[in-house]
């Protein structure tokens, strides 16, 4: 089960990356959005948002701009819980 609070502040966050001490990222389902959950040491962490809690994303691309500017360039996703708007909204005007 994913914890959503051991967020990491954004500028801790950078300053982690530019050390090289994130060893694996993961770009994670959750039913609120997609969290960013960094490994440092033995611990996952939860990107924070600027005014506490986690951040969360509604679409892979923003995550993934957000790691790319943080220079992370490779890591994983789990979409299990996760559904994208657009999903949403198609199956919405099935029914």
């Amino acid at each position: 089960m994913l914890e959503l609070h051991n967020e990491l502040p954004s500028r801790l966050f950078k300053e982690l990356v530019a050390a090289g001490s994130v060893t694996n990222v993961v770009i994670e389902g959750t039913g609120s959005g997609l969290v960013v959950v960094l490994r440092v040491g033995m611990n996952d962490r939860v990107l924070g948002a600027t005014r506490g809690g986690p951040r969360y994303f509604q679409s892979i691309d923003g995550a993934a701009s957000v790691l790319q500017q943080a220079g992370i360039r490779t890591f994983n996703v789990n979409t299990t819980n996760w559904t994208p708007k657009t999903l949403k909204i198609k199956n919405a005007t099935l029914l």
